[in-house]
């Protein structure tokens, strides 16, 4: 489990269409907590999506292999047949709902934003969650408009 908890953080991480980090993030974990792999999607910048895209792809390269471990760590029910199918879309979904993750998630009004740090185009999000000793801090971009999860969370995590 240890091995995907860190990709966890990172979905949880990605921030929702927002003019604002905080406000960005605070969409995302609704999103997150709802299932909606679409929201939590369109929430990462295109570089973390371009990350997230190599991973699922190195995942493929041997799926069978990836499908048990992955099965086993989540506690899902998954062939390489099915893996070979999945997007984005579907590793997302994938990792937002099942049972070896969402067991371990916080309750969701637990989750707060405690500050945010603006620096031009990059922002850090601190959350504060009960049972972590340290704030969590999440790196955001300014993609066009909108606050997205920030690839240097990602290439710190991965």
């Amino acid at each position: 489990m240890k091995k995907f908890l860190p990709l966890l953080l990172i979905v949880l991480a990605g921030a929702a269409v927002s003019n604002e980090p905080g406000e960005a993030l605070e969409n995302l974990v609704d999103s997150f907590y709802e299932g909606d792999a679409c929201g939590v999607e369109a929430a990462l910048s295109s570089n973390s999506i371009n990350m997230l895209n190599m991973m699922l792809m190195m995942v493929k390269m041997q799926p069978d292999q990836a499908a048990a471990e992955i099965s086993a760590e989540l506690e899902i029910a998954l062939t390489g047949d099915e893996l070979l199918n999945w997007t984005t879309t579907d590793f997302i979904y994938v990792l937002i709902t099942a049972p070896g993750m969402t067991d371990q998630l916080p309750l969701r009004e637990d989750i707060e934003i405690s500050s945010c740090d603006i620096q031009g185009d990059n922002s850090t999000v601190f959350l504060s969650i009960p049972d972590y000793p340290e704030e969590i801090p999440i790196a955001m971009v300014l993609e066009g408009d909108d606050w997205k999860l920030g690839e240097s969370f990602l290439q710190s995590e991965l």
